[in-house]
């Protein structure tokens, strides 16, 4: 008997061996799906590939930052990034309007330690394209939002960008821009 004749011919009236333990296989494939099911990594790329597979944590894996010449008047912008791990803390946070979160965020950060994490950046005028660094578990957030220090109001308003994937975030003169990268 040669090699190839043991995948195609029964022996004994047993088919070949690896038939004999089909429910095998299955299992192990379904074993291994519930065990990486809890990876934030393969329910994100789910979320974006199947349409009825819904994701509660945010999507984000870039932020980038460009500033015009003329950005908030040719004044350097304090921007925070704040994640958010407690759907409790979004409506106390999402209703501040920018100057607000900066006056009130070391009192905010002290109340809900443990449920939000900040990124803070400021980004002085005609910077090119920069990209932000992400803090630790970044991903397990349920919301991301961001706040710009500008001195009109158009650009004092909170933006969530927890739906985003990669976003392209461009500083203007009175306000800013938000842009999908590779949507």
């Amino acid at each position: 008997m040669n090699f190839e004749d043991r995948f195609t011919i029964s022996q004994n009236g047993l088919p070949p061996f690896f038939l004999r333990r089909t429910w095998l296989y299955p299992a192990l494939l379904c074993a291994c799906l519930v065990l990486l099911g809890g990876c934030n990594s393969i329910n994100q790329a789910l979320s974006k590939v199947v349409p009825f597979y819904s994701y509660d944590k945010t999507t984000i894996s870039d932020i980038s930052i460009t500033a015009d010449a003329d950005s908030n008047n040719t004044v350097p912008v304090a921007i925070d990034f704040v994640f958010i791990f407690d759907e409790t803390v979004t409506p106390v946070v999402k209703n501040l309007k920018g100057p607000q979160w900066f006056a009130n965020k070391a009192g905010l950060l002290l109340q809900y330690d443990k449920k939000m994490i900040l990124a803070h950046v400021e980004i002085v005028p005609l910077t090119a394209k920069h990209s932000i660094s992400l803090p630790d578990g970044y991903d397990d957030a349920v919301k991301v939002l961001m706040f710009a220090n500008y001195i009109d109001v158009g650009g004092q308003v909170v933006a969530d960008l927890t739906l985003f994937d990669e976003v392209l975030i461009t500083l203007g003169k009175s306000a800013y821009q938000l842009k999908e990268l590779n949507p």
